[in-house]
Order: structure tokens, then sequence, then C-alpha cells
């Protein structure tokens, strides 16, 4: 990609998200471990010196990044109803709208599965890798929450890492072998299996 003009002129901010888009873009590629900081600049059309304008490292853009990409994953999170659905029915079109999600546009969540795997082994991440565990697994217990199950804290937390392993799963199943009628059958059944656990316990 060229380079732009000299007199293109953006704020800081502009310019560390227009490198992200390209990080995304290039770790679709060739992966997180095998990007490198030149690579993600020519993606962006900017000189190599604007990295360091904007990061103080590669890692300091893969902290960046995997913030950003975990919180706009979150944003896009499946909400279950508990006025138009059964626990069941919910969950199942929650799960299978996220499989939807990633069939359409699997190069973010390849990425964001990456970054994920490479923070828990990178000291510099780590901390941000527990964060984005906390906000999935509080995101997953509102929801269950407001179906009013009659659960202990500690249960409802253990059914909340249940559900999000059990999507990461699925998603992770999918990307590898990208075969979406298996993909969506044993979403089916993932549901199915805790949405009968979970209506046992309301009733």
């Amino acid at each position: 990609m060229s380079t732009e003009p000299g007199t293109a002129r953006r704020s800081l901010n502009e310019r560390r998200q227009q490198l992200l888009d390209a990080a995304v873009e290039v770790m679709s590629e060739r992966g997180v471990a095998a990007t490198t900081t030149r690579a993600i600049t020519e993606a962006a059309g900017v000189p190599q010196g604007m990295f360091h304008y904007c990061f103080d490292s590669k890692s300091a853009l893969l902290r960046d990044l995997l913030e950003r990409e975990c919180e706009t994953a979150l944003a896009a999170a499946w909400q279950l109803d508990p006025g138009t659905d059964t626990f069941t029915g919910g969950l199942a079109k929650a799960v299978q709208t996220q499989l939807a999600r990633v069939r359409t546009a699997p190069g973010p969540y390849l990425v964001l599965a990456e970054l994920t795997v490479a923070a828990r082994t990178d000291p510099e991440l780590l901390e941000l890798s527990r964060w984005e565990r906390r906000q999935y697994v509080d995101l997953v217990k509102g929801q269950l929450q407001r179906w009013k199950l009659d659960l202990p804290e500690a249960e409802l937390e253990s059914l909340a890492v249940v559900i999000i392993a059990g999507i990461e799963g699925l998603t992770d199943a999918w990307l590898t072998t990208r075969d979406d009628e298996a993909g969506v059958a044993a979403a089916e059944l993932f549901a199915s299996g805790i949405g009968a656990l979970v209506e046992a316990r309301l009733t």
C-alpha cells in the first residue's frame, strides 16, 4: 500500500486506530507472531516512524488491540430475553447468532483468539487477559441473573464459565473446520444440554 502524502493530518488517536485496523488485517493473514511493525505500517500506508510515534512497542499495540477487540466482541455479545424466549430457546438463538457473526467475519475472531492465548504467556499482557475473562464471566452472569436463577453465587459463576467455554469451543471448532452444518448441529446440542440443566433449576 502506498504511503499517505505528508500533508495528511490525523490526531494521535486516529493514527492509533488506523494502525490497530491495519494490525487486524495483517494478523488475520499472517498470525500474531509473524506480524511485524513494518508490515503493520505498510498495510496502514504510513511511514515506519509513525508506529513509534503512536506506540511504545509492539506489546503496547497488542495490549490496545486486545482491549479494543474484546470490547467490540462484548458490545456485540448475545443477549438472553426472559420475556420472549424459553431459556433453552434463547440460548440456542444467542449461540447461533454468535456463530453466524464468526462465519461472516472470521478474521477478527481469529486475531482475538490468538491474542488471548498470547496474553496468557506474556507478563505484560497477563492482567489484561484476566480482565478480559472477568468481563465475559460478568456479562454471562448478568444474563443468567435476569432469569432469577436460585443458585448460590459460586454455582452461578461456574455456570457462566461453562457457557463461555462452550461458546468458545464451538467458535474454535468452526474456525478450524469451516463446517457450517456441523457447527449448527453442535450449537443446538450445546444449547439444549445447558438449557435443560438451567430450566430444571427454574421449575
